[in-house]
């Protein structure tokens, strides 16, 4: 809901009402109705977090901020074991993490940017407390790290203000840091994500810095006359080995895929933003709409050339986690998060063509997850055989539902819906981790 605060006539998107709303309650429940059929080689957990803020006000209050809070269900044998929700704070941790959950080996962390350290979950999301990789994380993380799958590694780009220096990372499937090198810049961007290929690493160094005296509900700012550039590293390489190429003004939140070609250069598939932080939105990213663009850089040049995949707004890039790094022709992303229909939206990109699922005008959709048929990679398995799942919520009701649909035929709509007991407020990332 659009929101006029008396004390300006300008018209600004509140983040605490509608799909938005905090929630108050951390709810169990188990066996939950299954409308349709839910897969029943799926054995696992589908976890999401966002911000909760357990309160707030609303003249100053920006939603990547707020206190998270993690939403989980358990899926085994057809059907809905549980459903639980759970805030991520945790005895010594300075902020509850709120922009992402993944799975190293067999812990659950609960995971942030910037220097708040990782929080461990228990299997059933409670948290256990801060994760410093049993002492080998020295500062701090990232909300995206890239999964080789190749070698089990995560990669990732972490930053800490107000330094003006990036580290690059590398963590084992056993959650310890084994690479960690520093790279120096002139300022302090706001590094969000990262990309891989099967032999290089990127540094989105990009127009929002860290702006202490920025004012406002955010301490990021737009920078318009900082130049944007992507610096290619070799997977586990140095700081000297950083080759940067010259971008077009625009800030990326998240890339959906990288991939190299055999003459030396990157492609990457971005979801771009012309500016962000600028305060036309001041309670959340911008109010500019993104779209889906292909980069392809050229490190013998120091260039970056673009070409547009998609110029439906868009967010929450997502592909088949078994070609991270490797050439890929499908990518899923969600339309809906700055006002037009909400849709899943599956983008063929050999053919140049997008399939959707557009539920309705009341529906709000979150980031949707690909996990492959058999909840796993499978060789000579086609790239888009698998599921789609995410958490959707109805307006008309103020109610939410996990919802899973077929990657391969999306328009049909779900193959299986459950209702859930506690609403799920609109959120960031999460990930499917199978049972071990």
């Amino acid at each position: 809901m659009d929101t006029v605060h008396e004390s300006s006539t300008t018209t600004v998107r509140s983040y605490l009402d509608d799909e938005f709303a905090p929630v108050t309650e951390e709810v169990t429940a188990f066996d939950l109705p299954v409308t349709g059929s839910l897969p029943a080689e799926l054995d696992g957990r589908y976890v999401r977090i966002g911000p909760n803020p357990k309160s707030a006000d609303p003249a100053t209050y920006h939603w990547f901020f707020g206190e998270g809070m993690v939403h989980g269900v358990r899926l085994r044998d057809g059907r809905c074991e549980w459903y639980r929700n759970r805030w991520t704070s945790a005895p010594g941790a300075p902020f509850p993490p709120n922009t992402n959950v993944i799975g190293i080996g067999a812990s659950t962390f609960a995971i942030v940017e910037s220097f708040p350290p990782p929080v461990e979950l228990s299997f059933e999301l409670d948290p256990i407390g801060v994760s410093t990789f049993d002492g080998t994380l020295d500062g701090a993380y990232t909300a995206h790290p890239k999964v080789d799958p190749a070698t089990g590694l995560l990669h990732a780009v972490t930053y800490q203000p107000p330094s003006a220096a990036v580290h690059y990372l590398a963590v084992g499937p056993d959650a310890r840091v084994l690479h960690d090198v520093e790279i120096p810049l002139a300022d302090s961007p706001m590094v969000h994500d990262t990309a891989i290929t099967e032999s290089k690493v990127l540094v989105f160094d990009l127009p929002v810095t860290f702006d202490a005296a920025a004012g406002g509900t955010s301490p990021f700012a737009w920078q318009p006359d900082r130049a944007a550039r992507v610096g290619v590293l070799p997977l586990l390489g140095a700081p000297d080995q950083v080759v940067w190429c010259e971008a077009p003004s625009s800030y990326v939140f998240h890339p959906l895929n990288a991939f190299d070609l055999p003459d030396g250069r990157v492609v990457v598939d971005v979801v771009k933003w012309p500016k962000a932080f600028d305060h036309s939105d001041p309670h959340g990213p911008g109010a500019a709409a993104p779209t889906l663009v292909r980069w392809t850089l050229d490190p013998a040049n120091g260039s970056v050339s673009e070409a547009l995949l998609s110029d439906r707004a868009q967010e929450f890039p997502r592909v088949n986690e078994g070609v991270v790094g490797r050439r890929h022709r499908y990518g899923y992303t969600v339309a809906g998060m700055i006002g037009q229909t909400a849709a899943v939206l599956k983008h063929d990109l050999e053919a140049g063509s997008t399939e959707a699922w557009e539920p309705g005008s009341q529906w709000f959709l979150s980031e949707a997850v690909f996990v492959p048929t058999g909840g796993s990679p499978s060789p000579g398995q086609a790239e888009d055989d698998g599921w789609l799942m995410l958490y959707a919520h109805d307006r008309s009701t103020a109610r939410s539902s996990y919802v899973v649909l077929a990657a391969q035929d999306l328009a049909a709509g779900p193959v299986a819906s459950v209702e859930l007991p506690q609403r799920v407020p609109a959120g960031f990332h999460g990930n499917w981790i199978p049972a071990g």
